[in-house]
């Protein structure tokens, strides 16, 4: 299980009727938006400024600027349509 929001990424395991918390890096977290699990380890977190981060077992792996800065905003949101 995970949970991302404003300067917020934690994630979680439940194993015999326990729900335990990830030991994750020290790092300033973005403002996330979204986040999909993408294998048992493996998650991938959108921010609300247009980047994506792959984050492997609490470890940052990689980023990506998909959106680059000032081009994209939160109230944009309402006009993209999903096909």
């Amino acid at each position: 299980m995970s949970v991302v929001g404003d300067s917020v990424f934690k994630m979680y395991r439940y194993s015999d009727g326990i729900l335990r918390q990830f030991a994750m890096q020290k790092a300033d977290f973005p403002h996330f938006i979204s986040h999909a699990w993408l294998t048992n380890d493996l998650v991938l977190a959108g921010t609300i400024n247009g980047r994506l981060i792959v984050m492997d077992s609490t470890e940052y792996k990689r980023e990506y600027n998909v959106f680059p800065e000032n081009q994209f905003r939160l109230t944009e949101l309402s006009r993209i349509t999903v096909k």
